[in-house]
């Protein structure tokens, strides 16, 4: 037998080395277009800014070992650039010497990967950079060594976009991002990145979102101002084009086999074509939680996705379940991490979803160093099937994702989470951990036990007449800051001040994270009065409204 592999990195690597240790017999030829079969590409921004210091680190797995340990006929430098499937082979160019020949095959992989999308007006520019590969940052590197680099400008505010912009300014650059969507991150749900937005303007990293790049000012080959969507004009020394990538899918759509945004596999990693398998950033595959095709570019995926195409063409047996969309990022002090379907793509996808935010310490209150977490949880409104959670803090976040993303996987329920038996000492977590109390506050809406509402929704009915605020915190509190129009009676006066609620309006309880306005919510419930409870508080309501203060 003979596989021969397209592409190298995460997908490609993955898959020589599974279909050597599933078949130590077959012929197993690696082509890769570039100089490196295998690197850390996911660690490219932290070796511009210096946080890896050593270009070698990025070095995953050098070709001697592919050659020497696994027996694989690696050749670098060497393109695909034609796929006959009626012959059962591949049109390789060799860039060494700029010469072509053919390589069959018993089994193909494809692992072609994806590329950065790039401005056409940029593309050419000396000064303008994308950070996909090896070479891309060594350029990036040589460029800061050979003259100062004072202002930068990062396109796009997607993982590697944020990722660049921290580094950047721990280099002392002064930074900016340009976003088009309305929010950094915008894979998340937008009050959940606004924390770390503060953050960044905190920092000196000027953002700007809702606008984008339409054009610039080029001089000699060197972008010196760039021109956005919104009539502003930005100075720089250098740009990073990071806003989003592209796959490569050309090389299949070319020979035939079924594509849409990216290439149509099964569950075997097979394409439409028995013989030929597709695997990483250029494929689609089933999502766990709708059933439907998704691309998502991700570097863990990606390595399974090539372990199963590996494996299978090499006569193995191994099926890829699909994908949630597990992912983290880290911004200075922050962590986000992202789990399943935002509360934006719930809506897009017409589910019949409901969200419970809370707002806990990472580990037992009483031991020193606790930070607050914030879980956006969101579930289908009536079985209580998880559809998703964004976890943003500054310690613990990982941990309370990877909980989440485990039980989505496994098609645990909201009810589940709050019964999960898990690890605790008030070093790590509390005896109701974080994910356990957001599962309790979904378990009890889908109950019925108080019915919640989001504060989008709240400062929709500010103005509303069929409706009161209560704000049931100290009055103290009050006085720090309050949703306007809101109404001070303290949650332990509530029962004795009933008197002053009236009964024919709805009443919206909050406090400061949702959990003193529960138990309002129950008095005024078990006192005939209809009244909703506002998830996760004021600490919410300045999540969503961070320049909204009463």
């Amino acid at each position: 037998m003979k596989i021969v592999i397209i592409g190298g990195v995460a997908a490609g690597a993955s898959a020589a080395t599974k279909a050597r240790r599933t078949n130590e017999n077959a012929q197993i030829v690696l082509l890769e277009q570039g100089e490196y079969v295998s690197f850390a590409n996911c660690g490219l921004p932290y070796y511009v800014g210096g946080t890896i210091p050593k270009r070698d680190s990025l070095l995953v797995v050098r070709e001697e070992l592919f050659r020497k340990r696994y027996n694989i006929d690696v050749r670098t430098l060497s393109q695909v650039i034609k796929i006959n499937r009626s012959k059962k082979s591949v049109t390789v160019l060799d860039k060494r010497n700029n010469t072509t020949y053919e390589e069959s095959y018993d089994k193909l992989i494809i692992a072609t990967g994806a590329r950065p999308f790039v401005l056409p007006f940029l593309k050419d520019c000396k000064n303008s950079y994308t950070c996909f590969t090896l070479y891309d940052v060594d350029k990036i590197k040589e460029a800061f060594s050979a003259a100062p680099v004072k202002k930068a400008v990062v396109i796009g505010a997607g993982y590697i976009g944020m990722e660049l912009a921290e580094q950047l300014n721990l280099l002392g650059v002064d930074c900016t991002i340009v976003e088009l969507k309305s929010s950094i991150l915008p894979q998340f749900d937008k009050e959940m990145t606004n924390p770390v937005v503060y953050t960044l303007k905190e920092k000196g990293v000027d953002v700007k979102t809702g606008v984008s790049v339409v054009d610039a000012d080029v001089i000699d080959g060197i972008a010196k101002r760039l021109k956005l969507s919104n009539g502003e004009e930005i100075e720089c020394d250098v740009v990073f084009q990071t806003a989003g990538v592209i796959p490569n899918v050309e090389l299949a759509r070319e020979a035939g086999l079924e594509v849409n945004r990216g290439i149509v596999v099964n569950n075997k990693m097979q394409t439409s074509d028995p013989d030929i398998y597709a695997a990483g950033d250029a494929v689609e595959v089933k999502s766990i939680i709708t059933g439907k095709n998704v691309w998502i570019p991700l570097a863990g995926p990606a390595n399974k996705q090539g372990r199963v195409a590996g494996c299978n063409a090499a006569g193995g047996n191994l099926e890829f379940k699909g994908v949630i969309g597990s992912s983290i990022i880290k911004v200075f002090d922050w962590a986000l991490a992202k789990v399943g379907l935002s509360e934006a793509e719930c809506k897009d996808q017409g589910l019949d979803y409901n969200v419970t935010i809370v707002h806990p310490l990472h580990h037992a209150g009483y031991y020193p160093g606790g930070k607050q977490l914030t879980i956006k949880l969101i579930f289908d409104n009536t079985t209580g099937r998880i559809y998703g959670a964004q976890v943003v803090g500054k310690e613990g976040v990982d941990k309370r994702a990877d909980v989440i993303a485990t039980a989505i996987y496994a098609g645990l329920t909201v009810f589940d989470l709050e019964n999960l038996d898990l690890v605790y000492a008030p070093p790590f977590s509390s005896a109701k951990d974080p994910v356990i109390m957001a599962g309790m506050t979904a378990s009890n809406i889908i109950r019925g036990e108080v019915k919640n509402i989001l504060p989008d929704r709240v400062f929709e009915l500010l103005d509303s007449k069929g409706h009161l605020i209560l704000d049931v915190r100290t009055p103290e509190e009050y006085e720090f800051g309050h949703i306007k129009g809101a109404i001070n009676i303290p949650v332990d006066e509530l029962r004795s001040r009933l008197n002053e609620l009236p009964k024919d309006k709805k009443i919206i309880v909050y406090c400061g994270v949702g959990f003193r306005s529960y138990h309002g919510c129950l008095i005024l419930k078990a006192n005939g009065l209809d009244c909703l409870n506002m998830s996760g508080g004021w600490t919410s309501w300045r999540m969503y409204y961070p320049d909204m203060v009463e």
